[in-house]
């Protein structure tokens, strides 16, 4: 570096090559140690600020998540795609729209039956979107959400179930589910999985997404095709449900049945099981021996909207 003659040349000649060389120049004056002055080049506030800008868009915008796992009293079923929105569609099974909303229907009649309120996102081929999916389940207090799909690859080899979630309260939910869904003779567990979908993401409730079977597998497709598999999907996803709410065992058969009356006319003796669940397909209150008080018939179940079983309310908008 070549010095200038002067001591004055010589100290402009500095600054200006410490400003090329730096964004923020600081200058401590010795005299007084408690002065501390920030020399900022011309533009540097407005660099500054938009670097501040960048760091803050970086943050991710959480929701505020709700534990309900063992106190809640309804179940948002969300049947993937709808309308013109086909989703997966392979020449082995049907088109997944279809398939979700039929094993959605399913469960939504398995969960009324253990006494739960049901609300559905669809009941029919619509297109729903994901913005409204969530305000569905956003706006269904002390709930949990079962969003159902099928898979797809370009790999017809790949097969198997896989569960989703996001939020930590929804991890042991989504643990029953592949648990369950993996007892199924011939199933592959591909495992439980953390995702970033929206329709979980932005649930303030804890909230899975189950991924049924690979459509684009023969086998796995021709299975979507059979009521009864798309019944045992229903039914398995509807167990773990139940014992995510109220503890394993609850869909456990009654240890002892009841036997016929006798030819004399002696009452039945009362069953011994104490268990609080009912066999598969069966009400808790039936196995228990209560009855629970059907609600006046001139108003909906709790959860249901006036167009009939399972609908999202009407402050949503019908479709």
């Amino acid at each position: 570096m070549a010095f200038k003659c002067t001591q004055l040349k010589n100290k402009r000649f500095l600054r200006e090559r410490w400003a090329e060389k730096e964004l923020l120049a600081v200058n401590i004056c010795l005299s007084n140690v408690s002065r501390l002055s920030v020399d900022m080049p011309r533009g540097g506030w407005i660099i500054l600020l938009c670097f501040a800008l960048a760091i803050a868009g970086c943050q991710t915008t959480t929701v505020s998540n709700k534990n309900t796992t063992k106190t809640f009293k309804t179940v948002v079923v969300d049947a993937g795609h709808g309308g013109k929105d086909p989703g997966a569609y392979r020449k082995f099974g049907p088109p997944e729209k279809a398939a979700t909303l039929d094993v959605a229907t399913r469960l939504s009649r398995k969960l009324r039956e253990s006494e739960f309120n049901v609300v559905m996102t669809r009941t029919t081929d619509t297109f729903i979107p994901l913005d409204e999916r969530v305000e569905i389940e956003n706006s269904t207090p002390n709930s949990v959400f079962v969003s159902i799909h099928f898979n797809d690859s370009r790999r017809r080899g790949i097969k198997g179930f896989e569960t989703y979630y996001y939020s930590p309260y929804a991890a042991e939910l989504a643990q029953r589910v592949q648990n369950k869904l993996c007892t199924i003779p011939g199933a592959v567990n591909r495992g439980v999985h953390i995702a970033n979908f929206r329709v979980i993401r932005k649930a303030r409730c804890p909230a899975i997404l189950v991924e049924c079977g690979y459509l684009s597998n023969r086998a796995e497709g021709y299975e979507a095709q059979s009521a009864d598999h798309r019944e045992l999907l229903a039914e398995k996803i509807s167990q773990a449900v139940l014992e995510a709410r109220y503890g394993a065992g609850d869909y456990r058969a009654l240890a002892t049945s009841t036997p016929a009356p006798a030819a004399t006319g002696t009452p039945p003796p009362a069953a011994t099981s104490t268990s609080r669940s009912a066999p598969t397909g069966t009400s808790r209150s039936a196995a228990t021996g209560t009855s629970r008080r059907p609600p006046p018939s001139s108003l909906p179940p709790p959860g249901e909207g006036p167009g009939g079983p399972g609908l999202a309310p009407s402050s949503l908008g019908e479709h």
